[in-house]
């Protein structure tokens, strides 16, 4: 039987029947993704097999699809199990204890903006940034009186920032590989777009952070939390060991799985000295079920009641059925009318969006419109680093805000917060419109023309010596 593409039109009519169904399943009947994308996928799949495929052919692109986001997979279930691990042996409550003595209530939402930014750069992973600090500070933002969306916004959006433009990321790789651009090359060029959206999101969070009637500290119960931490969990820098190796490991690049995994045992070993009398059964019970705080004191218990394998399985069966999800659109080729768009920057910044809104996957956000889209950015002369800033600038940063995405499914079970926290990932939104400003005005567009390219270099150079 012979095989048909998919007409435009009916691209179109299939991407925004998924989008409805997503829409009005996650946001009007306010249900979990995980069924909405499982009816959407059944839609696709059905529409495929009127284009002549074959279940055995959708079903292999599903097995693929799903195979390629296994390392991610792995990586949600260790750092459940480390968190739970975490707060048991007092890195948590640790970290939470110094940031409410430490953090002024003004600065805080920039303050955790930019302390993510640094853990992510060092790490090269948004991921290592939010499990870490990010649920340190969520533990601060409950004594400070602050809003937790507003919080694991600013977090999202510090880690977010740090994971694009460290060369330890395996998105800011992967984009620069999909482009054939020089990673340093890349990464100098996504500062034009990255820089200005993260000072605007500083200066939305400062002002938030001096708006009274936003952030209002109850002084007393920051008093109140931090002497039970001190009393009910050992407060020392020993518990720091931990996230200390997952830096360490991560700036030698070793990868993910090994250094949580070394990571994990430390916090282990780390266990028996500062949880005298804790035995080997009730830690693999916390490390499977998760901590669940008892101290009596509301802020603390909800902070602390987490971690586990069997908290992450919410976040593990959302990636499954999206990844699932992705190898059925791959197979179909809906998306494939994307590179007929006239503007390229615009039609990057769309497909970036669309694939990740679509089918919630940050890899093929980079990917798919990569691959469409190079000819387009050579036959408008323009130099294939434009193309792999804006592929960041619209796939990786836009990634977190979208609930189903791996990302935004890891988020909700690390920080245990709703999908509200998109709402203040203002980076997420800043960013792709700086790059469509910089599309329409030419600002920043390196042309494929020599002169060009040599001004560039001159640039970088006098940039490297200042």
């Amino acid at each position: 039987m012979t095989i048909r593409k998919p007409s435009f039109l009916m691209s179109v009519f299939m991407i925004l029947l998924v989008a409805g169904i997503l829409g009005t399943s996650i946001l009007y009947y306010q249900v979990a993704p995980q069924i909405p994308i499982v009816i959407a996928a059944a839609a696709v799949a059905l529409y495929g097999f009127t284009l002549g495929h074959r279940w055995k052919d959708i079903e292999a692109s599903m097995v693929k699809s799903i195979a390629a986001g296994l390392p991610s997979i792995l990586i949600l279930c260790m750092i459940g199990i480390l968190v739970g691990i975490w707060v048991l042996n007092g890195t948590v409550p640790t970290m939470s204890y110094y940031g409410l003595q430490l953090l002024a209530p003004e600065f805080f939402l920039a303050s955790a903006v930019l302390i993510c930014v640094v853990v992510s750069i060092m790490t090269g992973s948004s991921w290592s940034a939010i499990s870490t600090m990010g649920v340190a500070l969520m533990g601060v933002s409950y004594g400070m009186g602050i809003s937790p969306a507003m919080t694991a916004g600013a977090i999202v959006c510090g880690a977010i920032f740090g994971d694009k433009v460290s060369p330890l990321s395996d998105t800011t790789n992967l984009a620069s590989a999909t482009a054939k651009v020089n990673i340093f090359e890349h990464i100098r060029h996504m500062m034009w777009t990255a820089v200005p959206s993260l000072l605007i999101t500083l200066a939305i969070f400062l002002w938030i952070g001096f708006d009274s009637r936003l952030v209002n500290p109850d002084i007393s119960q920051i008093q109140t939390m931090t002497q039970t931490l001190k009393e009910q969990f050992a407060i020392t820098s020993v518990t720091l060991l931990s996230p200390l190796i997952i830096i360490v490991l991560a700036l030698r690049k070793t990868a993910p799985i090994p250094t949580l995994f070394i990571s994990l045992i430390v916090a282990v070993l780390t266990a028996f000295y500062t949880a005298p009398g804790t035995t080997l059964g009730e830690m693999m019970a916390t490390a499977h079920f998760g901590y669940t705080a008892e101290t009596g004191v509301e802020s603390i218990d909800s902070l602390l009641s987490i971690g586990g394998l069997s908290a992450m399985m919410f976040g593990v069966s959302i990636i499954l059925v999206a990844l699932a999800f992705g190898g059925i659109i791959q197979q179909v080729g809906i998306a494939g009318f994307l590179h007929r768009k006239g503007n390229v920057i615009l039609a990057t910044v769309l497909s970036g969006i669309g694939v990740n809104t679509v089918i919630g996957e940050q890899y093929l956000s980079i990917i798919l419109p990569g691959q469409m889209l190079e000819p387009a950015y050579k036959k408008a002369n323009l130099h294939p680093k434009n193309l792999s800033r804006t592929l960041e600038d619209a796939g990786t940063i836009f990634h977190p805000i979208v609930p189903w995405g791996v990302t935004g499914a890891f988020i909700m079970s690390t920080l245990n917060i709703g999908m509200e926290y998109a709402l203040f990932c203002f980076i997420c939104l800043i960013n792709p419109l700086i790059a469509l400003i910089y599309g329409y005005t030419g600002f920043t567009l390196t042309p494929l023309e020599k002169k060009a390219e040599l001004k560039e270099a001159s640039f970088s150079e006098r940039e490297n010596v200042m």
